[in-house]
């Protein structure tokens, strides 16, 4: 690397000319260098359509691209193609927009990209679920110990005095899961119940019900079921109506849309824990958007702090979560339309 690259080589970067590094070996995240109208953030992911994302992720995204007056676009495989995912964040950095958030699947077969955007000049921040290692600005998403802990809350409520085996399912590999994990763990170990170890569970309802009704199968004494993906919860409700244990079994899931309410509301699931998800892409944008225009300085003026490798932004954002049980369902269900 060159050491002796000077301030005004790096603010090139903002002209689209090729990358300089600081002396510090952080990159200079030009602000101001493009008109608001020309500012383009892009949200990238596996599973672009998931309908989870569709639902939620989108039309916060598309909202607060109108209201900052900047251009917002989606990239990435319409399935869970961690290779494609990774292409999708190499090719959105070669045509160098504004910024980048990207969308956490795999904490480790993503920090090259990742990397390669920041050292480019381009800032990256991860939302809903993050990549620690990578030189990502900043993460934007639910505290998943916490969501974990919930869950573990409204099942050790609905469990009584009850004891047992308690199964979970969702993506083991990923570390939000094994967070919440950890936090479920938390709640319903010190009160004497056995968490099962993880399964795997996949991308759709058709792989999360046959999951499920393989665990109902193998552990007969089960007390609790936990699911950690946004298709675990309809999973496991299909397979406990199929097998005849919906009420027997206590049920929890992550999400809260409309098929995860009404098994709420039929009393198969007995809460759900949702995700504030509008504000990842929300907060995503908005964190963007300050690296460029916030006029906030830290050591006297904006070029110092890109030197010295200072920028405008949270290292994190807890999105937080919300808990729907029986009690409440009925307004959660009116403001999804059902």
């Amino acid at each position: 690397m060159n050491k002796n690259i000077s301030r005004r080589d790096m603010l090139k970067i903002g002209a689209g000319t090729a990358v300089a590094a600081s002396a510090l070996s952080f990159p200079a995240f030009i602000r101001k260098s493009r008109a608001q109208e020309q500012q383009e953030y892009v949200w990238l992911s596996a599973f672009t359509n998931l309908p989870l994302f569709v639902a939620n992720d989108h039309p916060a995204l598309f909202q607060i691209g109108q209201e900052l007056g900047v251009t917002v676009t989606i990239a990435g495989p319409n399935t869970v193609d961690i290779p494609g995912l990774v292409a999708a964040v190499e090719q959105t950095t070669a045509r160098r927009p504004s910024g980048m958030m990207v969308v956490g699947w795999d904490p480790s077969a993503l920090i090259p990209a990742i990397d390669a955007a920041i050292d480019a000049g381009i800032p990256v921040v991860t939302v809903d679920a993050d990549v620690p290692a990578s030189k990502r600005l900043s993460f934007i998403g639910t505290d998943w110990f916490s969501l974990g802990v919930a869950q573990g809350q409204a099942m050790l409520g609905a469990l009584g005095d009850r004891k047992g085996p308690v199964a979970t399912q969702g993506y083991p590999e990923q570390e939000i899961n094994q967070q919440a994990i950890r936090g479920f763990r938390s709640v319903l170990e010190p009160a004497g119940l056995t968490v099962l170890d993880q399964v795997r569970d996949g991308g759709n309802i058709a792989e999360t019900t046959q999951t499920a009704a393989n665990l109902i199968t193998a552990n007969p004494d089960l007390v609790g079921m936990a699911g950690f993906n946004s298709e675990s919860g309809p999973g496991i409700g299909a397979a406990l109506k199929e097998a005849g244990r919906a009420g027997d079994i206590v049920a929890t899931c992550v999400d809260a849309e409309l098929q995860h309410l009404t098994l709420v509301k039929e009393g198969v699931l007995t809460a759900c824990v949702g995700q504030k998800r509008q504000l990842f892409t929300y907060q995503g944008v908005k964190a963007l958007y300050d690296v460029f225009n916030n006029k906030l300085a830290f050591t006297g003026s904006v070029e110092t702090d890109q030197q010295v490798g200072i920028v405008p932004i949270p290292i994190n954002y807890n999105t937080g979560t919300y808990t729907v049980t029986a009690a409440t369902v009925d307004i959660y269900i009116a403001a999804k339309g059902g």
